[in-house]
């Protein structure tokens, strides 16, 4: 009989898809698991219904050395198995500065982000500015996927919002930095 040994980062991971938070943005429709091919795993994020653009988005992770390792991850198009061209990813004011087109060393592959690897090593300060938001091993995959699925609803709850519309929170101007970020609310 062959038994097969996780490595602990994998294993972690493993976990973390099948613990409660997680789990709960499945059940709520937020997110859905779509695979796991170690060390990447795909994820669909929900986002809001808006004209001509998708009701998801997918992300696709890589998880090396996963919780102690920020995870790093970018859109990705499942039938070209790729990165999402710049003309098809999210056009939000938040979700644009979180999946940037402009040259951005993470590039398609990364979150501009404090909780992404990429954005983490490209602003060593990040950590300690955005201490709300950024990585730190006590973080789950969950916690990633509730903040993409906020910026990819965010920009129309705040336009329904003063349409009267009753089921978004008002979210106040995000200041200059990350997306989903306020530099004064990192203690």
């Amino acid at each position: 009989m062959t038994s097969v040994v996780m490595a602990p980062d994998e294993n972690a991971l493993r976990e973390h898809l099948s613990g409660g938070r997680f789990l709960a943005g499945v059940a709520t429709g937020d997110w859905r698991p779509i695979s796991v091919t170690w060390p990447f795993a795909l994820v669909a994020v929900s986002a809001a219904d808006r004209p001509n653009s998708p009701t998801e988005f997918v992300l696709r992770f890589e998880l090396t050395g996963y919780p102690h390792a920020a995870p790093t991850g970018g859109l990705w198009d499942l039938d070209t198995d790729s990165s999402v061209p710049a003309g098809q990813r999210p056009k939000g004011e938040r979700a644009a500065l979180l999946f940037r087109v402009d040259g951005w060393a993470g590039g398609s592959t990364a979150m501009y982000a404090p909780w992404d690897r990429m954005g983490l090593q490209a602003h060593s300060d990040w950590a300690q500015t955005y201490r709300l938001q950024a990585w730190n091993p006590t973080r789950d995959l969950s916690f990633i996927l509730a903040n993409v699925h906020k910026v990819l609803n965010a920009d129309l709850c705040r336009t329904r919002h003063k349409s009267a519309y009753a089921g978004c929170r008002v979210m106040p101007t995000a200041p200059a930095g990350p997306p989903g970020t306020h530099p004064t609310r990192s203690a």
